[in-house]
């Protein structure tokens, strides 16, 4: 029994226990979504399914933060360049730099994620906080990939697939594939984790606030 709830009296007691269960429920279900995030993430970062041709493009071919693919003849298979390890081969600045935020991204989660083993070491509210600072900033980097990102859509290798149209923001006769929106649909989900994670981070405080009065109460 937790020594917290030992000079409660028996209804009270209860209540107190069930709270405090009913939050590290709601702790670990916050860890579990923040480790699909990491997987996720990781999914949309490597996949070059973010925008891509449809039947009334000039070419055929498909982008993603690092890498395009195209068809070099009709029936055949795609050849894929770009390496996110060698930026000489990102097809340009912006999108260099969304490779870059979306890949920051991912490393905050990462970070947070293994922060959970601190939980062994420091206060419950202090490495909920540790993690939802880590998953604000991840969701401010995923945020400004995606918007950066459609800035690079005037360059002529996205104009050869999507056509002159083309141009800054404007993704001419190609389509937004389901990387990007996952993406974009992250950064919503990156935003509820840190949310949750500072709303645990204050209801754990606040019961240790109250687990000391109670206890200078008793002692008095």
């Amino acid at each position: 029994m937790d020594r917290e709830a030992e000079h409660l009296p028996e209804f009270k007691r209860m209540h107190h226990l069930t709270y405090r269960k009913n939050l590290r429920s709601v702790t670990v279900v916050w860890g579990i979504f923040s480790a699909c995030f990491v997987i996720l993430n990781a999914v949309a970062f490597i996949q070059p399914q973010w925008i891509g041709d449809t039947e009334s493009s000039p070419g055929t071919g498909f982008f993603g933060l690092y890498e395009y693919c195209e068809q070099l003849q009709i029936g055949g298979e795609y050849s894929c360049r770009g390496d996110f390890m060698d930026f000489t081969t990102l097809t340009n600045d912006s999108f260099r730099a969304a490779s870059m935020l979306v890949g920051l991204c991912n490393l905050l989660f990462i970070f947070a994620v293994v922060c959970l083993l601190l939980f062994c070491f420091l206060k419950a509210a202090t490495v909920l906080k540790i993690c939802g600072a880590l998953q604000i900033i991840g969701c401010i980097c995923m945020a400004l990939g995606c918007i950066i990102y459609p800035n690079g859509w005037d360059d002529e290798r996205v104009r050869l697939t999507c056509g002159k149209e083309a141009d800054k923001y404007k993704v001419g006769q190609c389509q937004v594939r389901w990387a990007f929106i996952l993406s974009i649909v992250l950064i919503f989900n990156a935003l509820g984790l840190a949310s949750l994670a500072f709303m645990l981070a204050a209801k754990q405080a606040n019961l240790l606030q109250k687990s000391e009065y109670r206890k200078q109460k008793y002692l008095k």
